[in-house]
């Protein structure tokens, strides 16, 4: 988290010293592939049955110092994923929720017909929150846990402008790690560990 607000200060103390500053603030939805770490959930014996994908959304905003350079910040909702393992008689389901805090440095490829091309590199801030509950047997009744996770992100899209204000984009998003590996139920309240990417399509309105 340290590493996390020293980039944001940089970032914000960078965009101040900039008079050709172009902000701009967007939102984009879409699908959530968390890539949990299945090892921490299999039963010394038994099976679990995994779900990863799930809807995310994001709320955004940023800088243009110019048509090739800027910074973006904002927050994430990826959703959640979820884990419901079997032990003979004893059925667990382990539900996991994951957001996002991120500063990015921008890089923006302009080309023709109002289409743009942009990379994206900075850190994320990746709060992860679990629930478990079972019928016990082989499994404890109840868990829970949160875990919050700073790691490098990064990105890769393309963009469309209608016009000077408005315009849209699609885009991928790689969070790096989030949570906490439990070691195969053997470390309660831990929220087992995961790597959300978001696969996205939004708005920005540039002021």
């Amino acid at each position: 988290m340290k590493t996390f607000i020293k980039f944001a200060v940089a970032l914000v103390a960078l965009t101040a010293t900039s008079v050709f500053a172009q902000p701009y603030i967007g939102a984009s939805a879409g699908r959530v592939d968390h890539k949990q770490n299945r090892a921490d959930w299999q039963p010394a014996v038994g099976s679990t049955a995994y779900e990863d994908i799930d809807t995310g959304f994001k709320l955004f905003g940023g800088y243009k110092f110019n048509e090739y350079f800027g910074v973006e910040g904002g927050y994430n909702y990826l959703g959640q994923y979820t884990a419901s393992p079997t032990s003979g008689a004893s059925v667990g389901k382990a539900v996991i929720k994951t957001d996002a805090w991120n500063v990015f440095a921008v890089g923006t490829v302009p080309l023709p017909a109002n289409f743009s091309l942009f990379g994206k590199l900075g850190v994320s801030s990746n709060y992860s929150k679990m629930n478990f509950s079972s019928n016990g047997g082989a499994f404890a009744t109840n868990d829970a846990g949160t875990a919050r996770k700073t790691s490098v992100a990064w990105g890769l899209g393309g963009a469309y402008a209608f016009n000077k204000n408005v315009s849209v984009r699609i885009e991928y998003e790689d969070f790096g790690k989030a949570g906490e590996t439990n070691n195969a139920f053997t470390t309660a309240t831990k929220t087992s560990d995961s790597k959300p990417r978001l696969i996205s399509a939004g708005v920005v309105y540039t002021f």
